[in-house]
């Protein structure tokens, strides 16, 4: 991987850091990546409603251009593994 700008690791650092006071975020399990102010949220929720929530978090902090969505949502009564399109893995 490239090297990441300090302007990159501060918003990486500032987007952790707000996930990770959330009882939602399921400390650890949205790992967050920067490239260029562009912010992409990986890993795994437990409740859909954690998307949006980590969307506007990541939205709302400073120097952030954009957020790419690659979170999973596994709901966890069933195992069922829901992909941020919609997409569904059994």
């Amino acid at each position: 991987a490239a090297p990441r700008s300090l302007e990159d690791e501060a918003i990486r650092k500032a987007v952790a850091s707000e996930l990770g006071k959330q009882s939602w975020s399921g400390k650890d399990m949205i790992r967050v990546e920067v490239d260029q102010g562009r912010v992409t949220l990986s890993g795994m929720i437990l409740d859909e409603r954690a998307r949006l929530a980590a969307k506007v978090a990541a939205e709302n902090t400073p120097g952030v251009v954009s957020v790419i969505d690659d979170l999973v949502w596994v709901e966890p009564l069933s195992g069922t593994v829901i992909l941020g399109d919609g997409g569904v893995i059994a």
